[in-house]
């Protein structure tokens, strides 16, 4: 499924804010700048009402503390959901969860997990095992245990409208670099993943996701 181009022009923010550079290796800022540059585009307001009228699935992204960005799915095959920005930065989403990035300074090459849906089978403590590769710098295979804890079910407001959502902390940790967070994912009685937090480099913060209209 390939968007008409003026689509790819198309790209809203809610704030000027600038990214947090607290947490990132000093090596890692200017590469943020570039990011701000590729995928936020320019500045100007989210309009609900133009959004709902795109006739393609969409959700909105932010990274760390900066701006809000519009995205819109372009294609679906095996691999995931392909999401893009106005100026061509890709993020693969497989059952909610990001497994690849495209397009930015610092990329997630791959995600290779033993796990993929979201049945009652992963909420009983055990450990997950999954292999990041990263790009700029280069770091392949780094082993990173999850677990998933199964938290409330609330009412959630988003863009659209609340919807009862269940909330599923996934901690995660690597020993080889003493990197650990949290993810949180907000899902419905579907397994559809609606909103989430989810960090996937220990050099970048932290996306916050929410999809705004359902890929079919």
């Amino acid at each position: 499924m390939k968007l008409n181009k003026s689509i790819f022009l198309i790209l809203f923010l809610t704030s000027c804010a600038s990214i947090d550079t607290n947490r990132i290796a000093p090596a890692y800022v200017e590469a943020f700048n570039s990011i701000k540059q590729s995928i936020l585009g320019v500045e100007n307001k989210l309009d609900p009402a133009l959004i709902s009228n795109i006739p393609y699935a969409s959700m909105t992204v932010r990274i760390g503390k900066g701006p809000t960005a519009l995205m819109i799915l372009e294609n679906v095959n095996q691999e995931g959901n392909y999401w893009i920005s106005a100026d061509g930065v890709y993020l693969v989403i497989k059952n909610g969860r990001i497994i690849k990035t495209s397009g930015l300074p610092n990329n997630l090459k791959e995600r290779l997990s033993s796990y993929n849906g979201w049945n009652e089978d992963i909420y009983d403590n055990q450990k997950f095992i999954s292999y990041y590769s990263f790009s700029d710098p280069v770091l392949n295979n780094l082993r990173v245990e999850s677990n998933y804890l199964l938290k409330q079910t609330e009412i959630i407001d988003l863009m659209f409208g609340p919807k009862e959502l269940t909330l599923v902390e996934e901690n995660i940790f690597s020993k080889e670099i003493a990197w650990s967070e949290t993810n949180l994912y907000w899902i419905d009685n579907e397994g559809f993943v609606w909103k989430s937090v989810q960090n996937i480099s220990p050099k970048l913060p932290g996306f916050y996701i929410e999809v705004t209209k359902k890929p079919q």
